[in-house]
C-alpha cells in the first residue's frame, strides 16, 4: 500500500536501528516510504542507514540535530508522502502483519482518523502484553493513556497536521497528549491484537526518568480536565490521574508518595485500580521500614 509512510526517529541506536527497519521490510502488507530521522546521532547510524537504502529505494534519510524524539516525528511527518503515518520507534519493531491487519480494520472503519493495536514487552523481566481497548471514549483518554505506545499508530497525515503533531515541548506524555487531540477529530479503529514488540530493556526511554513522567503528567492533566464541567467525572478524571502518578511513584519504589496518592484517589473516586494500589504501596513501604530497621 503506497498510501503509507513509515516513519522512524532514532538517536545513537545503529545497533538496534536494522532489526526495525528490517521489520518494516517485512510487513505482509508493503509501505511506500521509509523515512529515518536522524537525530543528531554520532554512533554511525547515518552509514547504516545509507548501507541499507542501498538495497531499498524506499529508505530516505532525514538529519537534523539533535532536538528529541517529537521533534524528529514531526519533522518525519512533514516530509513523508503517504496519506497514512506509521511510526516506530527505532528500538522497537513490528510483527509482519501488522499494517495489513490495521488496513483491513480501517476498511470496515472509513470513518477513523487512526488506527491502533497491540503490543508486547520484551527485555525487562516476564514478557507482557498490552491490549488497548476498542475506540476509547473521550473520557477514557482523559482519565489514562488507554493505547500508550507511538510504534503502534497508524495516522492519517492530513488529521494529523490539522491536530499539531506532537507537542515536543512536553517532558514526557507527548503521546497521550495527541492521541486525545486526534479523538476530539474522529474516531479510531483498533486491532486488539499484540503486533508491535516493545523493547523495554532500553534505559534511555523518557519513561525511565520520573522527573519527566510526573512533569509531563501533570501538564497534560491540566489539558484534559479543561471543559469537564459534569462533578463527577472530573472527580472520576482526577482520581484517574492520581493514579497514573501513584503508578509512577510505585515502578520507583517510592512508596511513601504512591501510597498517599492512591489514598487520595480512593477519597476521590473509589476504585479497584486504587484498592490494589494502596495495599501494594502500603506493603511495599512496610518492607522498607523492616530494611531500615534491620540495618
Amino acid at each position: 500500500m503506497s498510501g503509507i509512510s513509515a516513519i522512524i526517529p532514532t538517536y545513537n541506536r545503529a545497533d538496534l536501528l536494522p532489526v526495525a527497519i528490517r521489520s518494516i521490510q517485512d510487513q505482509s502488507l508493503p509501505v511506500g516510504e521509509i523515512i529515518i530521522v536522524d537525530d543528531g546521532s554520532g554512533d554511525g547510524t547515518v552509514e547504516v542507514v545509507e548501507q541499507m537504502a542501498r538495497d531499498d529505494r524506499r529508505i530516505r534519510l532525514l538529519q537534523r540535530r539533535h532536538g528529541g524524539a517529537n521533534r524528529a516525528r514531526n519533522a518525519g511527518a512533514a516530509e513523508a508522502r503517504g496519506q497514512w503515518l506509521a511510526f516506530l520507534d527505532s528500538d522497537d519493531a513490528w510483527e509482519p502483519d501488522r499494517l495489513a491487519a490495521q488496513w483491513d480494520v480501517l476498511r470496515t472503519r472509513p470513518e477513523a482518523v487512526a488506527a491502533f493495536c497491540g503490543f508486547r514487552m520484551i527485555g525487562s523481566g516476564a514478557e507482557r502484553i498490552f491490549l488497548p481497548p476498542d475506540n476509547p471514549s473521550l473520557l477514557a483518554l482523559r482519565c489514562a493513556n488507554v493505547l500508550s505506545s507511538t510504534s503502534s499508530a497508524l495516522i492519517r497525515a492530513d488529521i494529523l497536521e490539522r491536530a499539531g503533531g506532537f507537542d515536543a515541548e512536553l517532558p514526557s506524555c507527548q503521546d497521550w497528549d495527541l492521541w486525545f487531540r486526534l479523538r476530539q477529530l474522529g474516531p479510531f479503529a483498533v486491532v486488539r491484537k499484540p503486533l508491535v514488540i516493545i523493547n523495554e530493556g532500553d534505559h534511555d526511554r523518557i519513561t525511565t526518568n520520573n522527573a519527566k513522567v510526573i512533569e509531563g503528567h501533570r501538564r497534560v492533566f491540566e489539558r484534559l480536565k479543561h471543559g469537564v464541567d459534569a462533578p463527577m467525572q472530573r472527580r472520576r478524571i482526577t482520581a484517574a490521574h492520581m493514579l497514573v502518578l501513584a503508578s509512577a511513584f510505585k515502578r520507583h519504589r517510592e512508596w511513601k508518595q504512591a501510597l498517599g496518592l492512591a489514598c487520595r484517589s480512593l477519597m476521590e473516586f473509589p476504585s479497584r485500580w486504587g484498592l490494589n494500589l494502596a495495599l501494594t504501596s502500603a506493603a511495599g513501604l512496610m518492607r522498607t521500614g523492616r530494611r531500615a530497621k534491620k540495618a
